[in-house]
């Protein structure tokens, strides 16, 4: 016997042996009880460090919070019973799976105090039950993890919190739930990510769904052994309806067509109806990492301002995407090209305050000694019919030059003097409008000649920049609807091909965020490869908070299974 146990078990002797003495009438049984009861919580909370409880609870802060409370239990009455509220709190922990988490890292288990005396249960569950709120709190508000330390793209401030006036809150209140519910982001998206999770972890109880094996393509109307096996497969994920069997089920009727054909555009493939092996690939991944897949993008969501505002643009990176939201609804939503990984689009948040309209473009240096220079070299022509002027510093100026008259061939990334400049055009790299959004990162929003590359599924051609889809249509969404004479001025300016800024009436703020699962305004859930590799670090991190299966997908799966490109 340890001495800790030892001086615990004297001192309840001790109380058990005055109360024997005293008898009934010689004190308030009542009185007694809660004395026991505050005599034991003050020596867990002496010796917390030393219980087998894993994750090990924050001790430091519990013992301040029970001595701001008097040293009294939290969700148990006098008696020691649990309360109404101490209740809902526990039946919270015990279904904040739905949520993304992992239970146990909420001391689900260690809940289960039927193993120890009556008044260690008692002290054991109210202290548990009090370190689970304050680290839910935390989790539901900013997230899990933080992202400076498994998202080297993500820079947009997590807000923080403070658990102990949240715990404050609930337990005046006697409403623990409550307190928690409201923590969560506000964004129908995360909900409905949610749902989807939901969705996915029933479909993982039945068994998830078979694997195609390899074989050479399958075309739509041909006959295939593979065939009922895929139709197999599509019902599990309930991407296909049970309906009466075609006669012959090895061939690929028109309704299998249908269904593939919903599976390649919710997963980012030419819907084209082919099985090839981007869509087999695709159809391989396994329930259990597309689960973690959408764990993954609801705690970035959890990473966000709870609030994004009434009026926002959300570009989603990872989907190629970008929306106008109003009053948490989709408005308007295009398509966009997004930086290369070696060249990527980061995380962050900024404001659109004005538009620059028939725009020059400053070119980046990195860009213009990596992709500009080689191509000057191999045509002396490049630079000028790219309508691009050279220009060196003279002095405090920039002064332009003949780049007939420059030898190309004695720069390179390290003696480059010069400054690019393109000009206005058609054929200008930023098109005809840009928004001027501020931010670290010389990252925008704008337009672009190459209107054909939208056509991909896969848009990552860009070298940070988002490029934006019909972002005329888009911009006047953003004009005060109704306001003939500001349309029609922006239009003016617009069509007058010279450079000019124009001021929005109402700025917006803009979220440029990483996803590679959401829900479309359809109510489908979507899927895309992990581009920027942000996924499987996220993954693994998640899965080792608390070890459970999840842990070991986490470690297995994630490494194992690659994304299809």
């Amino acid at each position: 016997m340890t001495e800790i146990n030892f001086h615990y078990r004297l001192h309840l002797l001790v109380l058990l042996a005055l109360m024997a003495f005293l008898g009934p009438s010689g004190a308030d049984e009542k009185e007694i009880t809660t004395s026991v009861l505050t005599g034991s919580l003050q020596e867990q909370l002496t010796t917390g460090e030393s219980l087998p409880i894993r994750p090990s609870p924050d001790w430091s802060q519990l013992r301040q919070i029970y001595s701001n409370y008097g040293n009294r239990l939290l969700w148990h009455d006098a008696a020691g019973l649990i309360s109404e509220a101490g209740s809902a709190l526990k039946r919270y922990i015990m279904g904040s799976a739905e949520l993304g988490f992992d239970p146990g890292f909420y001391h689900a288990q260690s809940l289960d105090t039927r193993h120890l005396d009556k008044i260690q249960q008692i002290i054991r569950s109210d202290l548990l039950l009090t370190d689970a709120f304050l680290r839910l709190s935390r989790h539901l508000a900013q997230g899990q993890l933080d992202p400076g330390e498994v998202d080297p793209l993500w820079k947009i401030p997590v807000e923080q919190i403070d658990a102990s006036r949240l715990l404050d809150q609930a337990v005046v209140n006697l409403d623990p739930v409550s307190v928690l519910q409201s923590l969560s982001p506000r964004s129908q998206s995360y909900h409905q990510l949610l749902r989807a999770l939901s969705d996915y972890r029933r479909i993982a109880d039945r068994g998830g769904w078979p694997g195609l094996p390899e074989a050479p393509l399958i075309r739509p109307g041909e006959h295939h052994d593979l065939i009922p096996l895929l139709r197999q497969r599509l019902i599990a994920s309930e991407e296909l309806e049970t309906g009466e069997s075609p006669i012959d089920d090895r061939i690929y009727d028109p309704r299998l067509q249908q269904s593939v054909e919903r599976f390649q555009q919710s997963h980012g493939l030419k819907q084209d109806g082919i099985i090839g092996p981007e869509t087999r690939n695709a159809l391989n991944i396994p329930i259990e990492q597309r689960i973690a897949q959408i764990k993954s993008n609801l705690e970035r969501w959890r990473w966000l301002p709870q609030q994004l505002g009434d009026r926002y643009i959300l570009v989603n990176i990872g989907g190629y995407l970008v929306q106008l939201v109003e009053h948490d609804q989709i408005q308007m939503e295009k398509r966009t090209i997004i930086g290369r990984p070696m060249r990527n689009t980061p995380s962050f948040a900024t404001r659109v305050t004005h538009l620059v309209l028939n725009p020059t473009w400053t070119i980046p240096r990195r860009i213009a000694v990596e992709d500009l220079l080689p191509e000057q070299r191999r045509d002396s022509e490049y630079l000028l019919r790219k309508n691009i002027q050279v220009q060196q510093r003279e002095g405090d100026n920039w002064v332009e030059q003949d780049p007939a008259m420059i030898e190309w061939g004695q720069y390179n990334k390290y003696n480059f003097p010069f400054q690019l400049r393109q000009s206005p055009g058609d054929g200008n790299s930023l098109g005809r409008i840009k928004f001027h959004m501020p931010n670290p990162y010389a990252i925008y929003l704008h337009d672009t000649p190459a209107q054909r590359l939208f056509e991909q599924p896969v848009r990552d051609f860009s070298s940070g920049c988002v490029r934006v889809q019909d972002i005329r249509g888009f911009v006047h969404q953003l004009l005060p609807q109704g306001d003939l004479e500001t349309a029609s001025s922006f239009t003016s300016q617009l069509e007058s091909r010279e450079s000019s800024y124009f001021r929005l009436a109402n700025p917006i703020d803009v979220f440029l965020v990483y996803f590679t699962a959401w829900v479309d305004p359809a109510g489908q859930i979507q899927f895309r490869p992990d581009i920027y590799d942000l996924d499987r670090p996220l993954i693994l991190s998640l899965g080792q908070l608390y070890p459970s299966q999840d842990k070991k997908f986490a470690h297995q799966e994630a490494e194992e299974t690659s994304f299809p490109n």
